[in-house]
């Protein structure tokens, strides 16, 4: 067939989806139970700040502003708060797992102490990485899921490096008393904060020594996780223009 003659069924398609968005965004749609719903004072926040020419890539960590929140945030599962450059804002919860095991050179073939069947074990699968026994004193990286109400008490020193996916718990439900010790790589998703008006994001915090490699592998894959997403989560926190 010419291909000349696909470019009616491509706009036919393309025309389909449109009304389908379209619908979806009419007044009945939006107050269906479920429906996503933007805050007009989160979207004139958004406009302004695009009207002010923020239409690039942001500070590539993630915005200052937001890298410190978090910092202090994290802080609930430690001794003390952490600073902004401790922090790194990805594009979600994946992507901060994905960034970290690239980080810390474990793809392909690296091998982590932690349960079977986690939440991210298909992501751990597609990079080559063994998940092994828990109890495996060999393997000097632990890896836990606070989502799976495993056992998070202290390993008491018994692996090098001790990395914990905190799930949405960040500004979400707080575990009380669960402490981590100083050097816990902490990932987790902000999606308490951003859920309901469709924005996701996620982070990893660490000692600045090993949070840099990570941020390299997340400025090679995706450069800066997006500036209204970041903005979103600002507006959600309190920031106002």
């Amino acid at each position: 067939m010419n291909k000349l003659n696909k470019v009616p069924i491509v706009a036919e398609a393309l025309s389909e989806r449109a009304r389908v968005l379209l619908e979806a965004s009419s007044e009945g749609e939006s107050k269906r139970k479920g429906a996503i719903q933007v805050p007009q004072g989160l979207v004139d926040s958004l406009s302004y700040h695009l009207g002010r020419g923020e239409t690039h890539y942001p500070d590539r960590p993630g915005m200052s502003a937001l890298r410190n929140m978090v910092g202090r945030e994290v802080g609930k599962y430690l001794d003390g708060s952490r600073d902004g450059n401790q922090v790194l804002i990805t594009a979600s919860e994946g992507e901060a797992v994905f960034v970290t095991m690239l980080g810390l050179d474990l793809v392909p073939g690296g091998r982590i102490a932690g349960e079977t069947g986690l939440h991210h074990q298909r992501l751990f699968d597609w990079l080559g990485i063994d998940v092994c026994d828990a109890e495996d004193g060999s393997i000097p990286i632990a890896y836990r899921e606070l989502r799976r109400g495993a056992n998070m008490e202290s390993s008491s020193g018994r692996f090098d490096t001790e990395i914990c996916t905190l799930g949405d718990t960040l500004y979400g439900e707080e575990v009380a008393g669960l402490k981590f010790s100083p050097n816990t790589i902490l990932l987790g998703s902000l999606s308490s904060l951003l859920g309901k008006h469709g924005f996701d994001l996620g982070f990893v915090s660490a000692d600045t020594s090993v949070l840099k490699g990570i941020t390299g592998w997340k400025q090679a894959s995706s450069i800066c996780a997006p500036s209204p997403s970041q903005r979103a989560a600002l507006w959600a926190l309190g920031e106002r223009p």
